[in-house]
């Protein structure tokens, strides 16, 4: 075996040091300390004895001084230490000193070093020879004369035997020679040799290898070195035997993170699980152990440095981790069945998958299993009730607060002190459970008991909520929705965890919630294929299975009591719990396995003697060859007890996996199984459980015959002995030949046997003499030529593009997969290769044309460059009722129908509508009130417009700046449904006249909140007498404080821009970004820390930052590197008629679009004039707060304005048109002239901002303005 040891470059120094060793490569098998001690002692003209002797450092500095002159002053260098400790660590100072300087990232185990510790000193010392040898150019050094003749032995050594030296350098080699060697060290590999070193002992098996077989396999320290379990990992064969193994049997590969190691240590521990035909059971082997991103190391007991710092992965890295650990031991991932991983971040489990699944497209993955139950309880209530949890929250809190509380509010929340309403639901989804059917079982308690109370804001809320029918009526549905999801939730939070069991009862969840919820005629294809387009084929909502109680409250409530519109919305809201815990069910269990499989697992492995014959035919032959679909693989005959299974068979390869399947996927459960300690009973149980399940198997596969005659194939099936269950032709008197099966029955007349007819649910007596076996059918029928038959089913199999995963060369298995697609109606792929093969990808969706630029981001299809233009600059401009001026799809359109979904501003045209879904579509949803636009349904395709899953994503990527300096993208948050947004929080730091709050208004968005902080109080009175006060000021922004941000917030955007006198070159007093006014950039960014959510928080934050766009280029560039982004410039002279370039900081979707003027927009001066007023330019300069800025010309101060034939300045009036502000909008407070221009001279462009702010509409809620 072999150890890497990276050893990095600084890249600013890689020009310098291109000489520098990049990877060093421990060379196969132990060291050898002797060699390595006599190699240091010929080449640096010492006398070392003992390996301790090098742990004072100075040889290592001689080293790095020989390779590398000048990087470390040999005079500093303490070669003949008397305080061993205090001389080793400056040495060891001094060495990390020169690797620094020549840029060699390496730890150097200081402290581990220091005690003497023989494992790692021979480790580091033979790490150091060959990064010697492989940087040493041969250039001539006299070692003793350099040193000044010193001799590097220590003095405390000088006075010491060599008895005793030899004594200890035996009694180490004694132990360390006891399997073979010194140790090996934690690196690449993950594989270390224990170490009995009497002084290094106990730090040598610090490894988190041995950490963790202490921990888990062991139990005892000291015999550590003589485990079981250590000496199989340490033979010569590890990991090549559990290797060899996967080659020829299909593996489980089981990865938990943050295993506990003690001493704050973890580590990430690889298992491989196999059936082992020797012994007769299914084992788990130990591979390897790694350093991923949860896990946590003492860098002290590292003996070998791994090249990153702990901790510092990513998920994308513990995914690269795993595949690089898996491809270095050579695995065969064509092999690897299933797969389990103990993440508890769901992307992080994905990441993992998707990476396997690239080498194992069939992989079955497990990792989905526990929490199952819990995670689909969130999703059916948030997808529906959602609002229920609130009730139950302020029910918890009266009951925590209140002193005296009645027996059923006692009872309702026994064992509730780990509640946390703060928490997900999956977080807690047993005792959520359990309150709602307890709350559903003592309603009329409860209504009582709040009746009687005093009236308080809490209380009153309660009650009205508790005598409201339809919150009931939820209860009573949830509490029998709920029930199928706690019986699970018990079995995995509080059982013995089974895998089997698990899966079983999984699938049967699966089954009951799609009775509930589809419609017969698909419920059996779902279950078969477990695809979410069965979705679209949803039962009414009235004949959705909703509880015996609640249909019984629901049809015995008068009207007048629960109208018809909540009724409605009642049956919606069940159909959606059962819709998103299907969804989360089928995203969490194994893809590759099917409804029948899944129950029948637990069967198969508990009980296999009592194993139906056809059931299990059925399950195999289904499940592998149809749904599986694995490729068929050669597996060599390699256990004698599976010889009579042939070595192509599917079912010998799936049996294998079955049996290879987890017992438990519990940690502890698991890591018992690693012990090689296996008992004699389990051993010779798990010979009689394969016994039993081999003979049953085996006994079936000899009565399964494959016939092919004359393009006719037949199944013959024998069960037992002397019954015979055979398909034949047979005929009754009145009916044509109709296929059938002979089933084993006693029947009182001689010569007629029991058939059971195909597809007819039906039998009958029928004489032998009107049988024709299968295969001689063809004798009594006239068929047409042989070559005129194959012509068709060439021209049948082209049209059905029907595909076979079988070798070609394996004709049995071939027939079989034909067999099977005849027996399910040649069906072509499944339903979707029924629909139109038309590559809408090739075509704009806008103009039809095939010369396509870029993808359309909202749906399946292209836009050419033209239309691409177009659509960036229309897709966010909305009118003045709220709704976005142009098409959804094309961003053209002269008539257009509006979604009526609160809060979506979307509209479609005729044109698309018609041609894309159907000719009279966009009349017949004129009919409909309201009409949910297809961005807001359940995603699914309308002929040819077929909604992108991950439209929200796509829009910002069209839009993405990727100008100037590169940085990381900003966090990208996906849009929300219509129905699921909320009104919006908004800080605004250096406010002006609230320019941000009319924006909002202006587009119609709901503002819950609007903090302000600004210090003019000319400006607070503006946005004071303008907005009704609704404006919260705060004073100035040096002053807001964490404590008040947690008292206001959350907040979901932070918008501001910091004073630019300090920042404009046109200042020539200017101080820059650092001083003056210009450090309150800095106040901003403070604030913009404090905001941000953590990574795991998924609420949508953005933020905005503006500043003057002459500035210096440095100034610029610090400001970039802080925000971490590039700016967007923006001109209002495009929607408006004076200059006023800004730059734009921020996470706002779609800033770098270009800005378009709207129809209301006014972009001239003469647009803005009073009547009777004439402009003498079109356009005006940059208005500031200095008078002067008003005056145009080039060296000519020529006033903007004629009236009457005369010079005029502009009005204040017309300033706030030109701004795009209302008419007298700072009229306030008795301002004069030049105090009202100076308040519009630092304020934003309206119709800037609101070209800014238009894409926020995709995730926070908007008032239902009139059309």
């Amino acid at each position: 075996m072999f150890t890497l040891v990276f050893v990095q470059v600084h890249p600013f120094r890689r020009e310098e040091m291109m000489n520098v060793a990049v990877n060093v490569v421990l060379c196969t098998g132990p060291p050898n300390r002797y060699e390595l001690l006599a190699w240091l002692n010929d080449t640096l003209q010492a006398r070392f004895t003992k390996l301790e002797q090098v742990c004072s450092g100075a040889a290592y500095c001689q080293l790095i001084d020989w390779c590398f002159p000048g990087t470390l002053d040999l005079s500093k260098v303490r070669f003949q230490s008397s305080s061993s400790t205090e001389d080793a660590i400056h040495n060891y100072s001094l060495l990390q000193a020169a690797f620094k300087k020549v840029g060699v990232l390496r730890y150097i185990p200081v402290d581990t070093l220091i005690k003497n510790n023989s494992t790692v000193a021979v480790t580091f010392l033979h790490w150091f020879k060959l990064f010697f040898e492989k940087n040493n150019n041969g250039r001539e050094y006299r070692a003793l004369e350099a040193r000044g003749g010193q001799n590097m032995v220590p003095v405390s050594d000088k006075h010491s035997g060599a008895g005793r030296s030899s004594g200890e350098d035996g009694r180490a080699r004694a132990g360390t020679d006891k399997h073979g060697g010194a140790g090996r060290s934690s690196g690449e590999d993950g594989r270390a040799r224990a170490g009995t070193d009497k002084h290094g002992g106990q730090e040598s098996s610090s490894d988190p290898l041995f950490l963790f077989i202490n921990k888990y396999c062991s139990g005892n320290v000291d015999a550590l070195s003589s485990d079981p379990l250590v000496s199989t990992i340490l033979s010569p064969t590890h990991p090549k035997d559990i290797i060899q193994v996967c080659w020829h049997t299909p593996y489980c590969l089981y990865l938990y993170m943050g295993v506990e190691l003690g001493r704050g240590q973890t580590t990430s521990v690889l298992l491989i699980g196999y059936f082992d035909w020797s012994s007769g059971v299914s084992v788990v082997r130990l591979l390897h152990t790694l350093n991923m991103s949860v896990d946590t190391v003492d860098p002290q007991t590292l003996a070998v440095d791994t090249g990153a710092p702990p901790g510092t992965r990513s998920v994308d890295g513990d995914a690269k981790l795993l595949m690089e650990t898996l491809k270095k031991f050579e695995l065969p991932l064509s092999n690897l069945s299933v797969f389990y991983c103990n993440a508890s971040s769901l992307w992080a489990r994905q990441k993992f998958v998707s990476q396997l699944q690239t080498s194992c497209p069939r992989l079955i993955t497990l990792s989905g299993l526990p929490g199952l139950a819990a995670r689909a309880c969130q999703a059916g209530i948030m997808a529906s009730f959602s609002g229920l949890l609130d009730l139950i929250r302020v029910i918890h809190c009266h009951y925590s607060t209140c002193t005296s509380v009645n027996d059923s509010l006692k009872e309702l929340f026994t064992n509730s002190q780990s509640y946390d309403p703060s928490k997900p639901v999956s977080g807690h989804s047993l005792f959520i459970i359990n309150i709602v059917q307890k709350m559903a079982s003592n309603w009329r308690d409860l209504v009582d008991y709040f009746k009687s109370l005093r009236p308080t804001a809490s209380s009153d809320w309660i009650r009205s909520q508790l005598i409201d029918n339809k919150i009931k009526l939820q209860f009573l549905f949830l509490s029998h929705a709920l029930e199928p999801l706690r019986a699970l939730q018990e079995w995995q939070q509080y059982g013995t965890v089974d895998v089997a069991a698990e899966l079983q009862l999984s699938a049967m969840l699966v089954h009951t919630y799609a009775t509930n919820l589809l419609r017969p005629s698909v419920h059996e294809h779902f279950l078969r294929r477990r695809s979410l387009h069965a979705f679209n084929n949803e039962l009414p909502p009235t004949e959705v299975n909703i509880g015996s109680r609640a249909r019984d409250f629901l049809w015995a409530t008068a009207v007048v009591d629960l109208g018809e519109q909540e009724r409605s919305d009642f049956l919606k809201g069940a159909t959606a719990f059962y819709k998103g815990a299907l969804q989360s069910l089928v995203r969490n269990m194994p893809k590759y396995l099917g409804d029948v499989a899944l129950r029948n697992i637990r069967k198969v492995l508990k009980h296999p003697e009592n194993i139906n014959v056809r059931r299990f035919i059925s399950v195999t032959s289904v499940n592998i060859d149809v749904e599986y679909q694995m490729s068929l693989q050669e597996f060599p005959v390699f256990v004698q007890m599976l010889r009579g299974i042939r070595q192509h068979s599917i079912l010998r390869t799936f049996l294998l996996i079955l049996l290879a399947l987890p017992d438990s996927l519990g940690s502890t459960q698991v890591f018992d199984k690693v012990s090689v300690k296996t008992e004699r009973n389990c051993l010779s149980y798990g010979r009689q459980v394969f016994r039993k399940m081999y003979f049953t198997v085996y006994s079936m596969l000899e009565t399964v015959s494959i016939i092919y005659s004359l393009n006719i194939v037949c199944l013959c099936v024998c069960v037992g002995q002397g019954t015979k269950e055979e398909m034949v032709w047979g005929k009754l008197d009145g009916f044509s030949f109709w296929p059938g099966i002979i089933i084993p029955c006693r029947v009182k007349k001689p010569g007629m046997k029991m058939v059971e007819w195909y597809g007819q649910r039906m039998s009958s007596q029928v004489s032998q003499t009107k049988f024709i076996h299968y295969s001689k059918y063809v004798m009594h029928i006239s068929l047409p030529p042989a070559y005129a038959c194959v012509c068709v089913y060439q021209e049948a199999a082209l049209r059905c593009g029907k595909q076979f995963s079988a070798n070609l060369n394996d004709k049995d298995g071939l027939l079989k997969q034909v067999l099977d697609w005849a027996l399910e109606g040649f069906q072509p792929m499944g339903p979707d290769r029924l629909t139109t093969t038309a590559a809408v990808n090739g075509i704009c969706l806008c103009c039809g044309t095939e010369s396509v630029e870029i993808f359309h981001p909202l749906f399946k299809g292209s836009l050419c460059l033209k239309c691409k233009d177009n659509f960036t600059e229309t897709l966010f401009r909305y009118d003045e009722d709220g709704y976005q001026s142009y098409c959804t799809i094309c961003c053209y359109g002269m008539e257009v129908i509006l979604c009526g979904n609160d809060s979506c501003c979307r509209s479609y045209c005729g044109d698309c509508l018609n041609i894309l879904i159907g000719q009279g579509t966009f009349d017949s949803l004129k009919e409909l009130d309201p009409w949910i636009c297809y961005l807001c349904q359940p995603h699914r395709p309308h002929g040819a417009l077929i909604p992108r899953v991950d439209w929200s994503i796509r829009v910002q990527e069209l839009f993405a700046n990727n100008s100037a300096m590169e940085f990381e993208p900003h966090r990208v948050y996906p849009s929300i449904r219509a129905n699921l947004r909320r009104p919006i929080r908004v800080l605004s730091l250096f406010d002006g006249i609230a320019t941000g709050y009319l924006v909002l208004k202006d587009l119609g968005f709901k503002v819950d909140k609007y903090v302000a902080s600004e210090v003019c109080e000319d400006s607070i009175a503006v946005g004071t007498v303008n907005h009704d006060g609704k404006i919260v000021h705060v004073g100035d922004v040096r002053l807001i404080t964490e404590e008040l941000l947690e008292q206001w917030g959350p907040f979901d955007l932070l918008i501001g821009g910091s004073p630019c006198n300090d920042l404009s070159i046109v200042n020539p007093l200017r101080k820059g970004l650092y001083e003056g006014t210009g450090r309150l950039f800095f106040e901003y960014f403070r604030i913009l820390q404090l905001l941000k959510p953590k990574e795991e928080d998924p609420r949508p934050f953005f933020w905005l930052f503006e500043n003057v766009v002459f500035m210096n280029t440095h100034d610029k560039v610090n400001i970039c590197r802080f925000l971490e982004c590039n700016p967007v410039l923006v001109n209002a002279v495009k929607v408006s008629p004076a200059h006023r370039a800004r730059y734009f900081w921020g996470n706002i979707p779609g800033m770098s679009r270009p800005i378009i003027a709207s129809q209301k927009d006014k972009l001239t001066l003469q647009d803005c004039l009073e009547i009777g007023r004439e402009a003498r330019v079109t356009k005006v300069r940059t208005i500031t707060t200095n008078p002067n800025s008003l005056k145009q010309g080039k060296g000519v101060s020529q006033l903007p304005v004629l009236e009457n034939g005369k010079e005029d300045n502009l009005w204040i009036t017309e300033l706030e048109r030109i701004f795009g502000f209302p008419k007298h909008y700072t009229d306030v407070r008795n301002m004069n002239r030049q105090q009202r221009q100076k308040v519009l001279g630092k304020a934003w462009s309206v119709p800037v901002i609101r070209h800014l702010f238009a894409p926020l509409k995709d995730y926070f809620a908007c008032e239902q303005l009139p059309v």
